[in-house]
């Protein structure tokens, strides 16, 4: 079709459409109306749909007024479509950030599960372009469930190849191995070639990132064979780019000049934004290496114009990176630093700990769902059993007393190993969520902090000695805080593990609180705070039997986390003993806990503020430190506090 007749329909449509709308604005309660309004807006999207791929705006325009209309009468199944059908339009046009907003604005009018499975689908690709991995994990696991209940199968082996790449992308290297392989075998299976391919160059990229260049040389070549066969240019762009990686890896700078011309000829071939982001940040690498770096800073400029309008948040701290290091081999050392804390503001917001942890907590639901399946499996054969058992005893009364014996037996042992597997089924996947909720990716944060400024400071010939100061404040806070979250970490897997050892012995608490109160004085978290005046009042020595070490991690948890959330005021440890407990308490003028939010501040990976982390930093394990730690010692904890105002800590710990 013409561009002129395509004008006219569209035209002819949105008139008709006009009409519709009058139409609807005017809806009464009878049903031959709706009917024929709902008809209409079936028509319109099913022209929308085949029209998508139009890059005139009359079909943008054509899907609002569907939008509006569908909405007017409370259409959910057409507000659905509609949301979807703008979307995809966004998607082409490679304008990522309004495709994920219309997508999560219509996710909340879907009716039917299909159209579910495919919102599913493209918010899980579209947040993992974007660099939003927590969330694309999250979909994707949805979209799982969805496929594996056979409720929608359209998407067999494409999610297990998403999933492996949302894995990768959290550098969690064996999950996404064990989804691309159950990808890979169910493409096969299902005689799609093409996509087997893809996957093929997905696992060529996983141990390229584990630096097995040959395994990854072997997947791509068989990969990128298949994607160039199957007509598939813009992934087969996206091989050759990672090829060229391995080349430079190689020091075989000529092959992997040669890849980076086919990339960009096939990405910009096949309008493969996304792609040819990626193949610039490579060229700039290339051109790094070269020592070429005014050609590497061009290609940066055009990564980063790019990525910003793609919203492609990884490429975009890798080009901020890149740019400080140039910066520093110039001796420009002013902008060296300038970029490197864009990169670092970048990547510390890359990964989302409390979605990650949910998306996983999502995951051991899944496979629990599953385990339960299989002990529904095992019922279902117990039952099989004893109806076998009363067949048998029908059949062969002489020889009833020694089946019914043996047959008896037999149940008796299978009952007992069902609830034995039972049981280490439910151990197992306590102790592997917990595992997997410590895992935290707030490691990688402050490691990423000190190895950026150690390379910085190691490139730089000479360096103003304020710039100096900053970087090495920087290293300083970044390490206390790898150290103090490896330490939290370690402490609540001991914990949840049962491995945390109580060492009882006679000492004065008096001069240990007096200690604590020191420590917290010269600690680097409270000389980062506004001026707080730190109080105590003890009375008199108190003589304990308990465990010295516990005991003063509590108060030095509890000060710490005090003194973090209070900005002006006081914090205040007072002391007294009530025979046969000690009675402590820590009160402070900080911004207090919502009344709704006091259960949950003992559960590890929770504050009372989801935003709290963003200004103070943690991982939300203090307070469940604290709790558990309490429990050891056959102690209580309380909390009073108000919002705004402050929090009271009570704690009750025996004396002997």
């Amino acid at each position: 079709m013409d561009n002129a007749p395509r004008y006219l329909i569209i035209l002819i449509v949105v008139f008709l459409y006009g009409n519709f709308s009058l139409c609807a604005d005017n809806v009464t309660d009878n049903n031959t109306n709706v009917s024929q309004d709902i008809e209409k807006i079936n028509n319109l999207l099913a022209y929308i749909e085949k029209n998508i791929g139009s890059q005139t705006d009359s079909i943008l325009y054509l899907s609002r007024q569907t939008l509006n209309n569908s909405l007017k009468i409370n259409y959910k199944e057409g507000i659905s479509s509609a949301y979807f059908l703008i979307s995809s339009i966004y998607n082409i046009r490679s304008i990522n950030d309004s495709a994920i907003y219309y997508l999560e604005k219509g996710i909340n009018y879907i009716t039917h599960p299909k159209m579910r499975a495919d919102y599913y689908w493209n918010l899980a690709d579209l947040c993992r372009i974007t660099g939003n991995y927590s969330s694309s994990l999250e979909y994707s696991l949805k979209l799982k469930d969805l496929v594996e209940k056979e409720i929608d199968k359209r998407y067999t082996f494409r999610i297990y190849n998403l999933l492996g790449l949302s894995y990768q992308a959290l550098m969690e290297f064996e999950l996404a191995k064990e989804n691309y392989l159950k990808s890979i075998v169910m493409a096969l299976k299902e005689n799609n070639r093409p996509y087997a391919g893809i996957i093929y160059a997905n696992l060529g990229r996983l141990y390229f990132e584990q630096d097995s260049l040959e395994l990854a040389l072997r997947y791509f070549n068989k990969g990128v064979r298949i994607e160039e066969e199957s007509g598939l240019l813009g992934n087969a762009g996206n091989s050759y780019t990672v090829l060229a990686k391995i080349f430079m890896k190689k020091n075989m700078l000529d092959t992997a000049e040669y890849c980076l011309n086919n990339a960009t000829k096939l990405n910009k071939t096949s309008g493969n934004k996304n792609g040819l982001v990626h193949t610039l940040m490579t060229v700039s690498d290339f051109y790094y290496i070269k020592n070429d770096y005014s050609n590497a800073k061009i290609h940066l400029e055009r990564t980063i114009k790019l990525a910003q309008q793609l919203n492609i948040k990884d490429i975009l701290s890798e080009a901020y990176r890149l740019k400080a290091l140039i910066a520093s081999k110039q001796n420009n050392y002013k902008e060296a630093y300038e970029n490197f804390e864009l990169f670092y503001d970048v990547y510390s917001n890359l990964y989302d700990v409390e979605r990650i942890n949910k998306a996983k907590a999502l995951e051991q639901k899944l496979i629990q769902q599953e385990k339960e399946s299989q002990i529904v499996a095992l019922e279902l054969k117990k039952q099989k059993t004893i109806n076998l058992l009363f067949l048998i005893i029908t059949g062969l009364i002489v020889i009833f007393a020694v089946i019914l014996s043996y047959y008896f037996i037999k149940i008796k042992q299978f009952n007992k190993q069902l609830k034995q597997s039972k049981n280490k089924a439910e151990e197992s996947d306590r102790l592997k969520s917990k595992f997997l909720q410590t895992i935290s990716h707030e490691i990688r944060t402050p490691l990423n902090g000190i190895i950026g400024f150690s390379e910085m400071i190691l490139s730089l010939d000479t360096i103003d000695r304020s710039e100096l100061k900053k970087i090495n404040e920087m290293v300083l806070k970044n390490s206390n805080d790898l150290i103090s979250t490896i330490e939290n970490l370690v402490d609540i897997a001991h914990l949840s593990t049962n491995q945390f050892n109580v060492k009882k012995s006679k000492f004065n608490l008096t001069p240990l609180l007096r200690n604590v109160i020191t420590e917290i004085k010269h600690h680097i978290i409270y000389n980062n705070q506004s001026p707080i005046d730190l109080q105590y009042e003890l009375n008199g020595d108190i003589e304990m039997y308990s465990d010295k070490g516990i005991i003063l991690k509590i108060i030095s948890h509890l000060l710490k986390n005090a003194v973090l959330y209070t900005e002006k005021g006081f914090v205040k440890l007072s002391c007294k003993v009530k025979a046969p407990f000690v009675l402590i308490e820590i009160q402070d003028t900080g911004i207090g806990i919502p009344p709704e939010k006091i259960d949950v501040i003992f559960s590890p990976f929770r504050q009372a503020d989801n935003n709290t982390n963003i200004k103070v930093g943690g991982t939300g394990l203090g307070l469940s430190i604290v709790s558990e730690l309490i429990k050891l010692l056959n102690g209580e904890i309380q909390v009073e506090s108000e919002v705004d105002k402050g929090s009271i800590f009570y704690i009750k710990l025996p004396i002997h």
